[in-house]
Parts: structure tokens; sequence; C-alpha cells
């Protein structure tokens, strides 16, 4: 073997025994998010609870509660609870009678769509006034509702 014959010594450096910095910093970030997420979701969950739910009814066809009064930024939630399709609109186009449905000045009309059995929809008041409302399948039937915010 001559001088530059020598054998190689590794030069990497070699670590005390422990825990590595990198398994320490997840070992407190990643529970840390996971309870922030957490506490995200929770709050998103009560957030978007609705204030009052109504059922839409098939015999007779019905809102039931047909009046519900709540502040405003509460969400009301429908729900088809018969075996038919059911709606529920504030729009004027979507009516039978105009004079049936209605939004105070200011708000902007909403309309589920036909709802299938089962199915629900939501909406969050931010005018306050009241609402009248109407099923366009069941609006000859009497099925009208109204919603009063305060």
């Amino acid at each position: 073997m001559s001088g530059n014959d020598a054998p190689l010594i590794n030069s990497r450096r070699t670590r005390s025994p422990g825990i590595p910095p990198y398994y320490l910093l997840l070992a407190i970030a990643l529970p840390a998010a996971i309870a922030i997420v957490a506490l995200l979701e929770r709050r998103t969950a009560v957030a978007s609870q609705p204030a009052v739910t109504i059922k839409m009814l098939d015999v007779p066809a019905a809102f039931e509660p047909g009046t519900v009064t709540i502040k405003v930024g509460d969400t009301v939630e429908w729900r088809n609870v018969g075996n038919e399709v059911h709606h529920a609109t504030t729009d004027p186009s979507m009516a039978i009678n105009c004079g049936d449905v209605g939004s105070p000045s200011g708000a902007q009309p909403f309309d589920s769509g036909f709802l299938k059995p089962g199915a629900t929809f939501s909406h969050t008041f931010k005018v306050a006034g009241t609402y009248r409302y109407a099923c366009a399948v069941h609006e000859t039937s009497g099925m009208i509702g109204k919603i009063v915010v305060k």
C-alpha cells in the first residue's frame, strides 16, 4: 500500500443518539395542526346548523310549520319528507300567482329547484322583512309559507 492507498474514512458526521430534530418538530406540529383543523370544523358545523327546519308534506300538501320567525343571518332548511317532488321559491317568475310569493326590498329571491323525496335546501336570510314562498308544484293546493326575518 502506498501513501495514497490509505483506507477512506467516512466523512459524514455521525449523529448523537436521541430524537432527530425533524421528528421532534413533527411530534409538536402535527397534534397542533390536528387540533386547529378540528376547531375549524366544529366552528363551521355550528355555523351551518339551520335555525329552523321546515318539512315539505304531501297530504295535505303543506310546509310545516307554515310561518316561522327568525333573525337576520339565520339559515332555514327545507326538507322533503314526502314521496312527491316539492319546491320552495320566492321568485315571482316561478309562481302561478305572483301574489303568493315575494321578498323584502333589497333581498334576492331564492329558489330550491325541484326537490326529490329526502332532499333538502337551505337558505341564509341576510335582509330583514317578510318572505312569502310557495311550492310551484302544489301552489294551487295551498302549499304556501311565510318567513319573518327580524
